[in-house]
């Protein structure tokens, strides 16, 4: 009997890759084979899950980091010709010292300048992951890595940092590199944000990045007004990701898509799920977020397609959403472990308590 083994990270203790393998031991632990198949939404992460899944090749470049500093990021190679680059190898929140984040002097360049490297290195085409960015610039560094010109008011040319978000006015692309047109990009997107307002890029991650409230509200109008220059791509479902490169990017044409329905397609998900009795997948906290599109609710309902039933473990779980994912048809949702613990305890034997759980589930499902 095939059990696979599908979850997404559990944060704060245990990676998607340490997930799957946890409930791979439970499976085993009842008698069943294990087929680990880790995923994620798009964010940190993501590029290395679709390289290892695809068995592609690793490349490196020399870029910028979000404060312009010499940084070489890593970027996939698959061999169909798509190459996975994942925003955060180049300019991620978590290089940064908690004192050097600065959501005005901080650039998106170095995106820019890693999507070059792919175009270099022969892809035809590109995924793009755009979670864990340390920036707000609207995604201005990137268009002018990538051969846009910035202007201010009076003509002047900016530079494309956070700060130039409430300067600039107008943007030609017209010495945009050539090979983005003919090249397709797919964005896979791991929020929904918009790019201004109250649950747009500045008010809910620019905090995070270092923003002042005041900061807060200038990067916030700076943006509505960014989002004029970039018309219907200013819309989209997740315009304000990783600090308004969604909606740059879209707007340079590349197509949104959910970032766990990216992973599965590009890791072949449906494959894995071929002859499988049970998949078991989950995360850290299965909350209210969870059934409104995240990976877990991906799953259920790509297993739902296929007859495979699917049973979530959480590290914690939030009755309201257990019974919203029941709706959408697992089979099981239960925390992981055996019973109530602190927070303490439940992160130092996540491993341990997700396979205590998985092995339970598949011995109902031997009988």
């Amino acid at each position: 009997m095939i059990v696979v083994c599908a979850p997404d990270k559990f944060r704060g203790s245990l990676s998607a890759d340490e997930a799957a393998a946890a409930l791979a031991d439970g499976a085993r632990a009842a008698g069943c084979g294990a087929v680990l198949h880790p995923l994620a939404d798009g964010g940190e992460g993501t590029m290395e899950l679709i390289r290892a899944a695809r068995d592609g090749r690793r490349c490196t470049a020399a870029v910028t980091d979000a404060l312009g500093r010499p940084h070489t990021a890593s970027f996939a190679l698959l061999d169909d010709g798509t190459a996975v680059v994942e925003a955060a190898e180049a300019i991620g929140l978590a290089q940064l010292a908690p004192g050097e984040r600065d959501v005005l002097a901080a650039t998106s360049a170095g995106a820019g300048e890693l999507l070059t490297a792919a175009l270099d290195a022969g892809a035809r085409r590109i995924v793009v992951g755009l979670g864990g960015s340390a920036t707000v610039d609207g995604g201005l560094g990137l268009l002018r890595a990538v051969g846009c010109t910035l202007r201010d008011g009076e003509g002047g040319e900016l530079a494309g940092s956070g700060a130039d978000v409430l300067r600039v006015r107008a943007i030609d692309r017209s010495r945009l590199d050539p090979r983005l047109a003919s090249t397709p990009v797919l964005l896979a997107l791991d929020v929904t944000s918009p790019l201004a307002g109250p649950h747009g890029a500045a008010p809910v991650f620019g905090p995070q990045k270092g923003a002042t409230p005041e900061q807060v509200a200038e990067l916030d109008t700076g943006l509505a007004r960014l989002g004029l220059l970039f018309g219907p791509a200013a819309e989209i479902e997740g315009a304000g990701a990783a600090g308004g490169l969604g909606a740059a990017l879209a707007w340079l044409g590349a197509e949104p898509r959910a970032g766990a329905d990216v992973v599965m397609e590009e890791t072949r998900f449906a494959d894995a799920l071929a002859g499988a009795a049970l998949c078991l997948t989950g995360e850290g906290s299965v909350d209210a977020q969870t059934a409104a599109g995240k990976t877990v609710a991906r799953v259920i309902a790509a297993c739902r397609e296929r007859g495979v039933p699917c049973a979530v473990i959480g590290g914690a779980v939030d009755p309201a959403a257990a019974d919203a994912l029941y709706r959408l048809g697992a089979a099981a949702v239960v925390a992981a472990g055996g019973g109530p613990m602190s927070l303490d305890d439940a992160l130092s034997h996540a491993r341990g308590n997700v396979a205590t759980s998985a092995r339970a589930l598949c011995g109902m499902l031997r009988g």
